[in-house]
């Protein structure tokens, strides 16, 4: 009776446990890598999409709407004039803050750090009337900038888009 193993079964389970190593390899990668940056870019999806939805219920309700800045010093600002007050909306280091004029309750803040918001306000003569906005998440996936998860949404502001009309 033998005690031990021959040198050539050592290096056979050793190739084999290589072999299926390698196999696992793709499948180890998408757990460690893949599906936490997916979550990532899902949940700051579902942050940019509350946020779009509060902008939405804002301009439904709108008297007048503005787009205000778009120099270096200030950031392109929305401004959706209701009955009761202002609303505005930037975004700033990677934030969007809605800014309410007319309460003192404090700003709402979505944290959006890869996120990317555009807004151009369509108009009439002086009176804007709807508000389109755009959206995406940049991922930073080896080394290479990509846009994920673009939307581009259109809100018309209550009565005005009857007098656009």
């Amino acid at each position: 009776m033998r005690k031990g193993y021959m040198l050539v079964e050592v290096v056979v389970v050793i190739f084999v446990l290589m072999m299926v190593s390698a196999a696992f390899d793709r499948f180890w990668g998408t757990f460690a890598f893949d599906l936490p940056r997916d979550s990532r870019l899902i949940q700051e999806n579902t942050t940019l999409t509350n946020a779009v939805s509060h902008i939405r219920a804002d301009v439904a309700s709108a008297q007048t709407l503005s787009q205000a800045g778009g120099d270096s010093n200030e950031p392109n600002t929305l401004l959706v004039e209701l009955s009761n007050g202002v609303v505005s909306y930037k975004l700033i280091d990677g934030r969007i803050i809605r800014s309410f004029a007319g309460n003192d309750d404090g700003d709402m803040v979505w944290p959006v750090p890869h996120g990317m918001i555009e807004w151009q306000v369509w108009s009439k003569g002086k009176t804007g009337y709807a508000v389109e906005i755009r959206t995406c998440i940049e991922d930073r996936n080896f080394g290479q900038a990509q846009k994920k998860m673009a939307n581009s949404n259109l809100f018309f502001a209550g009565a005005l888009w009857e007098a656009a009309e």
